[in-house]
C-alpha cells in the first residue's frame, strides 16, 4: 500500500526529506524508510532517531496546506515518572533552544524537535534539527539515568 498524504505540501516535504536523507553522508548508511507511512528511522552514533513528515492541520493561518518534519529520539525507558522527574524535564525544557522533552504513551522519556516543511524547507535547518535531537538525547540519557533511574533505550 503506497503512502497516503493528507495534503500536497506533506508530499512535497516527504520528497525533499527523502532526497536529503538518501544523499546525506551523515545519515544515508543507516536510513530505513517505512513503506506505509511518511516516516524514517536512522542512527547517528549510538542514537536512534525517528524522522516523520506530518501534515500541519491546525495552524495559525486561515488558508493553505502546511507540513512539518518532526525528529524524535528516545532518551530513557523505565525511568520512574515521579513528580521530581517531571519537574526536572519541565525545567530543562525552559533551557532548550530547540525542541522539548516529552513522554511516550509507554512512559519513555523522549526528546523531539520540529521544523516547517514545504517547498522552501531549509536543508541546513533540517540537518540541525536531527543533530540537535541526537545531541540532547545522548547528553541527557546519562543525566536522567543517574538522577532518576531507568535504562537507556533499546538501540
Amino acid at each position: 500500500m503506497p503512502i497516503s498524504f493528507l495534503n500536497p505540501v506533506q508530499q512535497t516535504t516527504y520528497t525533499k526529506v527523502t532526497d536529503y536523507l538518501c544523499n546525506s553522508s551523515l545519515f544515508k548508511d543507516t536510513l530505513e524508510a517505512e513503506v506505509e507511512q511518511p516516516k524514517f528511522h536512522l542512527r547517528y552514533g549510538s542514537a536512534a532517531i525517528e524522522v516523520e513528515v506530518l501534515a500541519w492541520e491546525v495552524h495559525p493561518w486561515e488558508t493553505g496546506d502546511l507540513a512539518i518534519v518532526r525528529a524524535c529520539s528516545c532518551v530513557t525507558t523505565g525511568s520512574p515518572l515521579t513528580p521530581d522527574l517531571m519537574q526536572y524535564l519541565l525545567n530543562e525544557n525552559s533551557r532548550m533552544r530547540f525542541g522539548a522533552f516529552q513522554l511516550s504513551d509507554a512512559g519513555e522519556v523522549l526528546f523531539a524537535h520540529s521544523v516547517l516543511g514545504g517547498e522552501n524547507m531549509d536543508l541546513m535547518e533540517l540537518q540541525t534539527c536531527i543533530l540537535s535531537v541526537v545531541t540532547i538525547a545522548d547528553t541527557y540519557n546519562d543525566l536522567i539515568l543517574q538522577k532518576f533511574g531507568g535504562q537507556r533505550s533499546a538501540q
